[in-house]
């Protein structure tokens, strides 16, 4: 009982303090000699054990553990005998026909000489870590596996801009063969200067608003400048605290080209759409012209004509004079309509008294024509360009047009503002309002007409409705434009 008096010795009598705190001890605990026999135990290990602590004393640890086991620890223990060292280590082993992983320090007991004389043992059952890091690996290889397998590049910061994790498909746009090849670099290690100083202002920009940022940037990749619309956001911990930052971005390189294909179409059937209207313009100045010039002097000579032949008629032909003068009444209502035709294709006024006397003709004319009353409010003078001026002429026209055709309205206001460099057309009437399907609808060619009238001159045209209280359409553009 050699072992069991040095036991005592060293650590107190069993019933003693320091066995109580053994036994508190919130880890398994026991103590072997030279030959592994269990000089001590306390409860904790024993009932892991499936005894209790009496049931173990003497007996050697190896009759405890299967074969392989029981061998691993023998290795160990010796080793803390031979070196006096202290050996940490993390083994897998059953009891009671249940695997658990138990992480193990084995301390050597030594006597004054130096002498190692017995072995103590600290284990614990950290299973429940064990299982929760294999939880976790296993959910970051899920997670490894949907990122690598996203379409889009994925990264995340620290504060310092380092990179924490990114997807492989981003490792491979800055050239990287595998993604643990980018994390600990900064964006000055992977990307041009120019580019990587841009997304080092936008990370601050983040963290310090704490509010994504949605961008579209060059990034360049395999040789190339590729377009990706980018997402990035803060990272904050649950007091609010700034972490880094985390972001993804998606190539849309070929949606860029074909939106700037897109684009550049609309520009040439815009030009195309300028060109038909200038043309056309002329050609209503042209036909307005003639049927000015040339059937109204052909009218006027008729009607000169028939007040010769009404004053040679015989008095006493009454038939011939009525004749006469039922033609020369149509010959005036002829003129009337020649008069009003050429005005509609281009009234003289726009060229002689400008934007604004023109305006104020057309409502004047649609009251007449439609008695719909109509409220004028222009400039005395508007400085715009002719060819501008008609363009507004002709959309204040158009709105006029859809008044008449659909607005079932008793009153129509216009009103032709000038403020800095713009200029504003609102025609507003009191009829049903116009809905935004109608506004919508891809039949609506008068209001498209309109958008595109404006757009050609750098500006806008806004229709909108009110169920019941009418429609307003407004029309804003540049005084000056190229």
């Amino acid at each position: 009982m050699a072992a069991i008096h040095d036991l005592t010795k060293y650590l107190g009598q069993p019933d003693g303090p320091l066995a109580a705190v053994v036994e508190i001890f919130p880890d398994m605990v026991f103590v072997v000699d030279p030959e592994e026999r269990i000089l001590h135990i306390n409860a904790l290990a024993a009932r892991s054990l499936g005894g209790t602590p009496g049931q173990f004393i003497g007996r050697k640890q190896d009759t405890l553990f299967a074969a392989p086991l029981a061998e691993r620890h023998s290795r160990f223990i010796q080793k803390v005998f031979r070196t006096g060292e202290i050996v940490v280590t993390e083994t897998h082993q059953e009891i009671h026909d249940t695997p658990i992983w138990i992480d193990a320090r084995l301390v050597p007991l030594k006597v004054a000489s130096g002498e190692v004389r017995a072995v103590v043992g600290i284990m614990r059952d950290v299973s429940v870590r064990v299982h929760a890091q294999e939880a976790l690996a296993e959910r970051e290889a899920y997670l490894r596996a949907m990122l690598d397998n996203f379409p889009f590049l994925v990264w995340l910061k620290d504060t310092e801009g380092r990179f924490l994790a990114v997807n492989q498909a981003f490792a491979h746009a800055c050239g990287r063969a595998h993604a643990s090849d980018v994390v600990g670099l900064t964006d000055f290690d992977v990307w041009p200067q120019e580019l990587a100083q841009g997304y080092v202002d936008d990370d601050r920009s983040i963290m310090a608003t704490r509010k994504q940022k949605d961008v579209l940037e060059p990034i360049f990749t395999e040789g190339a400048s590729r377009w990706f619309e980018t997402f990035k956001t803060p990272v904050l911990d649950k007091q609010g605290k700034v972490l880094g930052t985390t972001g993804f971005a998606r190539d849309i390189t070929e949606r860029q080209r074909l939106n700037e294909e897109l684009r550049a179409q609309r520009e040439q059937l815009r030009a195309l759409a300028a060109h038909v209207e200038s043309v056309r313009e002329e050609e209503r100045v042209r036909i307005a012209r003639e049927i000015h010039d040339e059937l109204g002097q052909a009218l006027t000579c008729m009607s000169m004509d028939l007040a010769f032949l009404d004053k040679q008629l015989p008095k006493g032909n009454a038939e011939a004079a009525a004749r006469i003068q039922a033609l020369a009444t149509l010959v005036k209502e002829t003129v009337k309509t020649v008069r009003r035709i050429s005005a509609e294709l281009r009234p003289s006024i726009l060229d002689d008294l400008g934007l604004g006397a023109a305006v104020e003709w057309l409502a004047h004319d649609f009251e007449t024509r439609t008695s719909i009353g109509c409220a004028v409010s222009v400039p005395s003078n508007v400085a715009i360009s002719a060819e501008r001026g008609t363009v507004v002429f002709r959309m204040c026209q158009e709105a006029l047009t859809n008044v008449a055709r659909h607005a079932g309205a008793s009153h129509v206001s216009i009103d032709l503002v000038e403020a800095g460099d713009t200029l504003t057309l609102e025609v507003r009437d009191n009829g049903r309002g116009i809905t935004d399907e109608e506004v919508q609808r891809p039949g609506s060619l008068g209001l498209l007409g309109m958008r595109e009238r404006a757009a050609l001159l750098g500006g806008v045209a806004e229709v909108k409705g009110t169920p019941g209280q009418g429609t307003t359409v407004t029309v804003r553009v540049p005084l000056q434009g190229s």
